[in-house]
């Protein structure tokens, strides 16, 4: 693969960038989770009981596409090289990630700071140090919805923490049973510090009971996407249903995540929604060829995959939980908003910075064409 600097800075869709690492279905999920959350921010919950459901299953698509991809990179990087570096896991994941969300703090701290918005420094603080899913959510105060939704981001870098060093120590055989290994003991541990509170009483933290967001509770999501990745380990993959049935029984499954949600019955059923998040991305990435794996490949959808990241970042500000908000928080001025302020984000902030945190940690020695705004057209290694 040539260098980062030979990669073009105008985005093309005709033609699919690939890679070692690239999979086209991974940006038409990236764009099902941010519309779903766009839809939930953008629509009065008071009314519309459907709609935080909706973001909360965008938010957990999200975290089973992190968990499958990172894990992924780990695993090519082991069987190509035999190794993993940690140091440059982390240098690129840095600029990946801080560059945009720091861009974004900043934004909203200038308007703050200048009266446009409600401004607070102690949710900022929070958000910043990603502990936004441990804090109190005071939404009395309106300064906290501006950065509220930092508390995903929180679990995504919390999971950047822990997981890779796992990977590293205890390999790649391992780890096959370790990832999933941990997201079952996650389910335990949810299901018994619900029952006996232990982390609320240990704090004092009565708000955490109802934070449905923390790290410890969610982090099964991430993890079924981590063992998805080292089980199915390099190309070829061959889907294990029978020609023609993956759309079937991803709607199946979506509808069984429908029922969960809109039933109110999700609490019980929480192992199995976390659980077919990854289901539904493994499904697709085997099985590209399908009528979902095709829609997800669709042009525009994976424009849309591209910008999510950014359209996360930015949607916040021009969405109000109150639905009580400012002139250019009335739709659909609002969502023009949203698109033109991600878009400067992606083309500006987040694009140069991943160029940059490539060039700093060095040439990988395997692709991560999902991790580059687009890649020149080469071979997938398999």
């Amino acid at each position: 693969m040539e260098g980062l600097d030979s990669i073009p800075f105008k985005m093309k869709l005709g033609p699919k960038p690939t890679g070692v690492a690239y999979i086209p279905t991974l940006d038409g999920w990236r764009a099902v989770a941010i519309i779903a959350v766009l839809v939930c921010h953008g629509l009065d919950q008071r009314t519309h009981s459907f709609a935080e459901p909706l973001g909360s299953a965008g938010v957990l698509l999200f975290f089973a596409i992190s968990g499958f991809l990172i894990t992924r990179r780990m695993v090519e990087e082991k069987i190509q090289t035999g190794t993993v570096s940690l140091r440059k896991f982390y240098i690129r994941r840095a600029f990946r990630i801080l560059p945009p969300a720091l861009f974004y703090l900043a934004s909203i701290t200038l308007l703050g700071l200048a009266g446009v918005i409600p401004f607070s420094v102690e949710p900022l603080l929070k958000a910043l140090f990603f502990v936004r899913n441990y804090a109190y959510f005071d939404y009395s105060q309106h300064a906290t919805w501006y950065s509220a939704h930092f508390w995903s981001l929180s679990v995504e870098e919390h999971f950047y923490l822990i997981w890779p060093a796992i990977f590293v120590l205890a390999g790649l055989k391992r780890a096959r049973w370790i990832a999933p290994g941990l997201a079952l003991a996650t389910v335990l541990w949810r299901t018994i510090d619900e029952k006996y509170e232990f982390i609320i009483r240990l704090f004092h933290a009565p708000y955490l009971l109802s934070n449905w967001g923390r790290t410890d509770y969610v982090a099964d999501t991430l993890l079924w996407g981590c063992a998805l990745a080292v089980w199915l380990g390099r190309k070829p993959w061959k889907t294990p249903l029978p020609k023609r049935t993956t759309t079937a029984v991803c709607a199946g499954l979506i509808g069984f995540v429908c029922v969960a949600w809109f039933t109110g019955r999700v609490s019980h059923a929480a192992i199995f929604v976390n659980l077919i998040m990854t289901l539904l991305v493994g499904l697709t990435v085997v099985d590209p060829g399908s009528l979902t794996g095709r829609f997800l490949e669709l042009p525009a959808l994976r424009a849309v995959g591209r910008l999510s990241y950014s359209l996360y970042l930015w949607q916040q500000l021009f969405f109000h939980a109150n639905h009580e908000g400012l002139w250019f928080q009335s739709f659909p001025l609002n969502i023009a908003f949203i698109f033109t302020c991600a878009g400067l984000s992606y083309y500006f902030v987040e694009r140069p910075a991943i160029r940059l945190g490539h060039r700093i940690a060095g040439s990988p020695s395997v692709g991560h064409a999902d991790d580059l705004p687009e890649a020149r057209a080469v071979p997938v290694e398999v």
